[in-house]
């Protein structure tokens, strides 16, 4: 078992594509432990700088009834423009309970709301590294990899290194591109295919390309079944 303390090498070494991490990983007794714990603790750390920029952020910012004054004038503005058959309190109604919602779980408004991200953060990221664990795992089985299900889950992990970069949410109103994390990510499982399946370059990139296709299949079959919706809602 790996100690925590040497999970910041791990990331550092795992973001420049150094082979060290995916081998240790590979050759742990129980690498999917030791991603779970990792992903844990990246994600962790990730909430705990978007808590504090959410809270600086907040201490920047008019007070919430401010805000939400400025929107309702801005809407009621707005309304002497629409018909008469539209139905102005509903909309006004509608609009302050989006508002009240996005605030109190924005921690905008006050109370420990914000608090959730420190559970929120890790679990998305968790649910993210074990469904592409599995779908590269299956791909690279098929393609002739070596590695088990066990190794694989391990090494796909440090897709999660990344995140890292998130630390600068601590800052307000800071932000990293999903972009960038992404096609970082996507390169760090490339890696970790090679070496846990000890497949050529071609049909590792194939696996790791694997999560992204699927989704991208995914939307547009649900584009296309929205389409078709749409046309028999207009025809019937």
């Amino acid at each position: 078992m790996l100690q925590p303390r040497v999970y910041p090498e791990l990331v550092g070494k795992a973001l420049v594509l150094d082979a060290q991490p995916f081998v240790a990983l590979t050759d742990d007794d129980q690498p999917w432990v030791e991603g779970m714990f990792l992903t844990i603790y990246v994600g962790f750390l990730v909430g705990v700088a978007q808590v504090i920029g959410q809270f600086l952020a907040t201490a920047t910012l008019p007070p919430p009834d401010t805000m939400v004054a400025a929107l309702l004038q801005g809407w009621r503005q707005y309304s002497t423009t629409l018909p008469d058959s539209v139905n102005l309190a509903l909309i006004e109604s509608m609009l302050g309970e989006v508002w009240a919602m996005g605030m109190f779980w924005q921690g905008y408004s006050g109370g420990w709301a914000r608090l959730l991200t420190l559970i929120t953060t890790p679990t998305s990221l968790l649910l993210q590294w074990v469904l592409a664990g599995l779908i590269i795992y299956a791909v690279a089985r098929s393609m002739g990899g070596v590695g088990t299900l066990n190794q694989t889950l391990g090494v796909t992990a440090l897709m999660v290194a990344p995140q890292a970069l998130r630390f600068v949410e601590i800052i307000p109103f800071a932000a990293v591109s999903q972009l960038l994390l992404s096609v970082w990510a996507m390169l760090i499982i490339y890696r970790a295919v090679e070496v846990a399946h000890d497949l050529p370059w071609q049909r590792a990139l194939l696996a790791a390309l694997a999560p992204w296709l699927l989704l991208v299949v995914l939307a547009l079959l649900a584009s296309l079944l929205l389409g078709i919706g749409i046309v028999f809602w207009r025809l019937a």
